[in-house]
């Protein structure tokens, strides 16, 4: 085996590796409800903006403002250097292989590097080129600049994460981040003068990225802090899709949680179904990761729905919403009634559907409001925003017992009529 043929491996496993992390997230129904339409609307709104007049407000701006997009890999660029634990016995003999491992990882940040920075670009082209009229040169100079720019930035944060540790590390991390903006900034500042000004900034930050690139393939010093460096590149996905999922603790000294802090709820339950209802809305807003992405969730509703409304697409984004936000609390009435505790009692179907449909339509009515209402003061006088917020309300909750009927309680329900079968017998 080639150093090459080994770095493609560890880089294929990788691809695999965070491709399976994002399957936890992106399943079919966010596929098929957010991704896909999504893509289709903004493939429609990409074409409209190489076809149609652009609305004359959008470009009454500098055009600056579509370069800060390409900030992004400047800021947030961190480099494979592919090291692992039980490479060091085997790189002590073959020293060649650190090189081109190292080598490797470098050229693939730099084509990255050009890829993110061309695409985000490539996305704000048709207001750039029709809008403003700046021509391809300029914006192929300026993407030179940015590129080098993101690895230069790269070879700096990977030098400060090897070298410093604590409360050094963040320290000159930080310093590093100004700089790379203020860097941005006299890119953006040179690009207005000349797009060889330009260039030639592009060439002074290739030069002064010289020496950390000769360093960082010549250092091995340092092999175990790159395969600590390493290990968090790679699982920096990983943590933040469990940071939605998983409770961290915190230092809050209070007894009693901030909403139902009596254990009382805000309507009287007259019967077991809605006692068990209630339980559940209450453990779902106690829950902190829960209740974040339920005000998330709810936020990015509010967004879809104005902008929907705007190009007349009300109609079908806020029910898409509906069936959304229902099927993710399905899902969390799933895990909630399988949980230790309620796994220790026996319910009756009934009971279970009923507390289903109650925990669904209180949790759907207050979004779906909220949607209704944000679609509402764009579409029609703010009197009837506010009917349109009930009615829109009441459909939340009947589209959540509708999902929730099909989907969230069906486990629990077969294990229930399991036991009534057997205690019949």
């Amino acid at each position: 085996m080639e150093p090459w043929t080994l770095a493609l491996r560890r880089l294929k496993t990788n691809a695999v590796y965070q491709w399976k992390a994002l399957r936890t997230v992106l399943d079919w129904t966010v596929w098929l409800y957010i991704v896909i339409p999504l893509l289709l609307l903004g493939l429609k709104f990409y074409y409209d903006w190489w076809t149609d007049p652009l609305p004359a407000s959008w470009i009454a701006g500098p055009y600056i403002l579509f370069l800060l997009p390409c900030i992004l890999p400047v800021i947030m660029g961190m480099m494979h250097t592919w090291a692992e634990g039980g490479d060091i016995l085997f790189l002590r003999q073959k020293s060649t292989w650190w090189k081109r491992l190292v080598l490797f990882g470098l050229l693939g940040y730099i084509i990255r590097s050009v890829l993110v920075t061309g695409f985000a670009l490539l996305l704000v082209s048709p207001w750039l080129v029709r809008g403003y009229g700046l021509p391809v040169t300029l914006l192929l100079g300026f993407a030179l600049a940015i590129s080098v720019l993101s690895v230069l930035t790269a070879l700096l944060r990977n030098r400060v994460h090897i070298a410093y540790g604590g409360w050094r590390r963040w320290g000159i991390s930080l310093i590093v981040g100004i700089l790379s903006i203020a860097a941005f900034g006299f890119t953006l500042y040179v690009l207005q003068l000349h797009y060889l000004i330009c260039i030639g900034w592009a060439a002074i930050l290739a030069v002064l990225a010289t020496p950390l690139f000769l360093w960082r393939i010549h250092a091995r010093h340092t092999f175990d802090r790159d395969v600590e460096v390493e290990g968090e590149i790679k699982l920096r996905l990983t943590a933040l899709l469990l940071s939605r999922s998983v409770e961290k603790p915190t230092r809050s000294r209070r007894k009693r949680p901030l909403l139902f802090p009596r254990s009382g709820y805000f309507m009287k339950r007259k019967n077991g179904s809605q006692q068990i209802g209630a339980i559940a809305v209450k453990s779902l807003l106690r829950s902190r990761a829960h209740l974040t992405f339920y005000i998330q969730l709810t936020m990015v509703g509010l967004g879809a729905s104005f902008v929907a409304s705007q190009f007349g697409l009300f109609l079908i984004i806020v029910p898409v919403l509906y069936v959304i936000l229902s099927y993710w609390l399905s899902m969390y009435w799933r895990e909630f009634i399988e949980g230790d505790v309620p796994a220790m009692f026996s319910f009756r179907s009934e009971q279970l559907h009923k507390a289903a449909q109650h925990m669904v339509m209180v949790l759907c009515a207050v979004p779906g409001a909220l949607w209704a209402l944000a679609g509402g003061l764009i579409m029609t006088t703010p009197l009837l925003s506010i009917g349109l917020a009930a009615f829109g309300g009441l459909a939340a909750a009947y589209i959540g017992s509708i999902v929730i009927l099909m989907t969230g309680w069906k486990e629990k329900r077969k294990q229930a009529d399991a036991a009534e079968d057997m205690a019949g017998q």
